[in-house]
């Protein structure tokens, strides 16, 4: 009761209003210009977290997170272009409800739907999340160890639609991870004399760098292009009839059910959630004219993108392992601020749990507020040109790069992985298999060596272990499926 007590204090706090009124309204900012969104909005916001509570950073970050996931929809609606991945299912029914003069209409559902998704993946992170973490806390190594693999695994798998690439893309990720001093003979490894690396690669230089700096230089190859489209007076305030809620509200509950099991399934997220939710809303609706401008086209896809969130979150706090590349970020800033994500934190850090946990349902709220209130002039932001955004987030990821140790080094090391990521994405490599195997190697391989230690050399432990065993077979099976599915498409294909 008094952790709930403390936890509702610090929700309720002038700053911790501000924390979520300022998350969420640059959220919905970054997630409506298309090419940014969630993962690019945290890592940039990450350097001014440094000088706040542990508490305050997360209310900020998660609620940025939530409310990027419903601003991908108003571009969506609007233009046709999909703010984030995981809009591109609501651009088809919500720009041809535009295109019939009922953008409003289309933003007023996205809103509704995305509200309903995120209070309910919200009210599933808080039932599931301590249950799995008090079943974590019998883990040993060898379980940990297979927990890890499993999360590298899965989203190497599931991130760019190429198994090869994102397995490279892992494999990078965990060389970066073993640069600075060994966690065991305490040793230090690959950091070629320089001193600046002894502490390993500075998370924040490589989140910003592959996210931000590289979609800097994306945008900047489009310079002087506008997004157009959104003339003054278009959008109004959005609201739903009662009439409109009883319509569409089973179809919200579906696409938030999908969206929350998908969601904490490791690298899966918004960006297949919102297709399976459509794709199920069209099979119960055979009758419906999705494509044409159908409602239950956007209420399904949009409750499911942002259930997600919080179906993301419930591996990350209970086994620590990230469930989409944002709350990769998101790990970044907890290490930043000393705490590690797992079940040992329910333990250490109870008030921050719990504020996360409530700051999630929060966070819908006050989305919905600003969101309902502040579209008509939000969704004319949309209509920056891309060099002017280049240049802003360029500014931003350089500041927040030097504010991480004050050192030059930090700053050129942000820019050589702002270089690899627009490699990487001009070369339909996916980045974050990089970003996840960076935070969970210290995880995988502390574990596999103390395993080893205590079976004194023997493999074995890792299939005697029941725990390490079915994880060992998870990893096996998200390797094995991708292949499976690729091989059965040509097949398709060539018949």
């Amino acid at each position: 009761m008094q952790v709930l007590v403390d936890t509702l204090a610090v929700l309720f706090s002038l700053s911790g209003l501000l924390s979520v009124i300022a998350g969420a309204a640059i959220g919905i900012v970054v997630g409506a210009l298309p090419g940014l969104g969630p993962s690019i909005g945290v890592s940039l916001l990450i350097p001014f977290t440094y000088s706040m509570s542990p508490e305050n950073s997360m209310l900020l970050l998660i609620s940025l997170y939530m409310a990027a996931e419903y601003g991908g929809s108003i571009s969506a609606i609007l233009l046709s272009t999909p703010g984030t991945a995981a809009a591109a299912a609501t651009t088809i029914d919500g720009f041809a409800m535009t295109q019939k003069g009922l953008g409003n209409k289309a933003l007023a559902i996205s809103l509704s739907a995305s509200t309903v998704g995120g209070l309910i993946g919200g009210v599933a992170l808080l039932f599931l999340a301590m249950p799995l973490s008090k079943l974590a806390l019998q883990f040993g190594p060898a379980s940990y160890f297979a927990v890890g693999l499993f999360g590298l695994t899965s989203v190497a798998a599931l991130s760019g639609g190429s198994l090869v690439k994102g397995l490279i893309g892992a494999a990078l990720g965990l060389l970066l991870a073993f640069v600075g001093i060994d966690p065991i003979a305490g040793m230090p490894r690959f950091t070629f004399g320089r001193i600046e690396l002894f502490e390993g690669i500075p998370m924040l230089a490589v989140l910003i760098g592959l996210f931000a700096v590289s979609e800097s230089f994306l945008l900047a190859e489009s310079a002087g292009k506008t997004r157009g489209g959104v003339s003054k007076g278009a959008v109004r305030a959005v609201y739903l009839t009662l009439k409109e809620w009883k319509e569409l509200f089973r179809t919200m509950v579906s696409g938030s059910v999908i969206g929350t099991f998908l969601g904490i399934l490791p690298g899966v997220g918004g960006n297949i959630a919102c297709w399976v939710a459509r794709d199920y809303a069209m099979r119960r609706n055979p009758k419906l004219a999705f494509g044409e401008g159908e409602p239950h086209g956007i209420a399904a896809p949009e409750a499911s993108n942002n259930a997600t969130v919080g179906g993301a979150m419930v591996p990350l706090l209970a086994l620590g392992v990230p469930g989409s590349p944002t709350t990769a970020v998101i790990v970044g800033a907890l290490v930043l601020h000393g705490l590690r994500p797992g079940p040992q934190l329910f333990a250490e850090q109870p008030v921050l749990v719990y504020t996360i946990l409530l700051g999630l349902l929060l966070a819908c709220v006050v989305m919905f507020l600003i969101a309902s209130v502040s579209l008509p002039w939000m969704s004319r932001v949309i209509n920056l040109p891309d060099s002017v955004l280049a240049a802003g987030i360029l500014i931003f990821a350089i500041l927040g790069a030097y504010s991480l140790r004050n050192l030059a080094f930090d700053v050129w090391l942000t820019v050589g992985f702002g270089v690899l990521g627009y490699l990487m994405k001009k070369l339909s490599f996916p980045v974050a298999p990089v970003v996840l195997a960076l935070v969970l190697g210290y995880l995988v391989e502390t574990n596999f060596r103390t395993a080893l230690v205590t079976s004194r050399g023997s493999y074995g432990i890792f299939f005697t272990d029941p725990v390490s065993a079915v994880f060992l077979a998870l990893s096996l099976a998200s390797i094995l499926y991708p292949m499976w599915r690729s091989r059965r498409d040509k097949r398709i294909k060539a018949a």
